[in-house]
């Protein structure tokens, strides 16, 4: 896993000031909450005495938190400010009686955290900007968050493979024509993340039943972006037009915003967020908001999605024998993301190989196996 990373721990509004939240985020066990100031404070969940994990403690006045075992008292910084057995005054707390404190920032509606790495280097730069969910010129929709019993590179992959469209998703969101579309892929190494991109574009397409409905539209000129900011954010833009009217008043679209938080190898929470322009309606009923329509229609899609990644994760429990994944050339994008999240990891452990992020070189990793890819 990598650990040099934002990840999210939710959208703001998960977040009420005063609660108490446990999660787990790349193996590490925190505890979270929104403090009397109003920022989010992210500590160690393993209490420095017994390891007792603090998200069963109780907020005390103060942003104190108290130990539900041993009474072991933290302020937000991670300083422990009381310890109920040192009765005497002679007796002081000691210095090493304090929990890591982890970098955390909120921006755009969401909470993000860095648990850094065993070398607790701090974070490049600021977290992946998602504007459009905190944005009042869009209406936004969030869901709860999902656990999904898979490794969060099956989704990133997932997501970067429109050719499952069918027949994973025929008679929804999909058709076979989804499978047929020419792909063109970009990336830029240049930012503190990697960033990749594909772009479909689809000139006087038959749309499929569910995007019919959303936009009004048998057929149209549609352009789909598929972005990944490494490895935590992945993000879904897609614009719709009668044909040749792309880019007027007449383009219709939404953003959807997925943030991926690795829980363990084989473990990760999915995340949310359908934004589309303030007054966008529903073309199969104008009297209701087309982020009303989407979100609602989204659960049947995500779930096949779901069941997909986590039947995909059970097989990687068979040994490898004889067994080799063959790849197409639709398959680009998704080798060129594997490539690059082995990169990052590399990178973390100081062995990075100069090839996995060359421009020229596409091909995996051998031994690179299981869900690690």
């Amino acid at each position: 896993m990598i650990r040099n990373a934002w990840y999210a721990l939710g959208f703001s509004g998960e977040f009420p000031t005063g609660a108490l939240q446990g999660q787990t985020v790349a193996g590490l066990p925190m505890v979270a909450w929104r403090t009397e100031a109003g920022t989010v404070a992210v500590l160690d969940a393993r209490c420095a005495h017994k390891r007792f994990p603090l998200w069963e403690g109780r907020l005390l006045d103060g942003d104190r938190l108290e130990c539900a075992y041993h009474g072991f008292c933290y302020d937000a910084a991670g300083r422990c400010v009381g310890i109920p057995a040192l009765a005497e005054r002679s007796q002081r707390i000691p210095d090493t009686a304090r929990q890591r404190v982890y970098p955390s920032e909120e921006q755009d509606g969401v909470v993000w955290v860095w648990p850094g790495g065993p070398d607790r280097r701090t974070p490049a730069g600021l977290p992946p900007r998602t504007p459009e969910i905190a944005d009042p010129a869009w209406e936004t929709l969030v869901t709860e968050p999902m656990d999904v019993a898979a490794s969060y590179r099956l989704l990133i992959e997932n997501l970067f493979d429109l050719t499952h469209f069918y027949p994973l998703h025929n008679g929804n969101i999909g058709s076979l024509a989804d499978a047929q579309v020419p792909v063109e892929i970009q990336r830029d190494l240049s930012g503190p993340a990697p960033v990749l991109r594909t772009i479909r574009r689809r000139h006087g397409f038959v749309l499929p039943p569910m995007t019919r409905e959303r936009f009004g539209l048998e057929v149209a000129d549609q352009v789909q972006v598929h972005e990944m900011v490494a490895p935590s954010l992945f993000r879904v833009h897609v614009a719709v037009a009668p044909p040749g009217q792309l880019g007027s008043d007449a383009e219709q679209g939404f953003t959807l915003h997925q943030t991926i938080t690795p829980v363990g190898a084989d473990r990760h929470v999915w995340r949310r967020a359908t934004s589309c322009p303030a007054g966008s309606r529903w073309a199969a009923d104008p009297s209701r908001r087309l982020v009303d329509a989407i979100f609602e229609g989204a659960p049947t899609v995500v779930e096949q999605d779901r069941w997909a990644i986590e039947r995909q994760q059970e097989m990687f429990a068979y040994p490898d024998e004889d067994y080799r994944e063959v790849h197409i050339k639709s398959d680009g994008a998704v080798v060129m993301a594997r490539r690059m999240l082995d990169a990052m990891e590399l990178a973390e452990a100081g062995t990075l190989d100069p090839s996995l992020v060359s421009p020229t070189q596409t091909r995996m990793q051998p031994n690179r196996r299981r869900a690690d890819l």
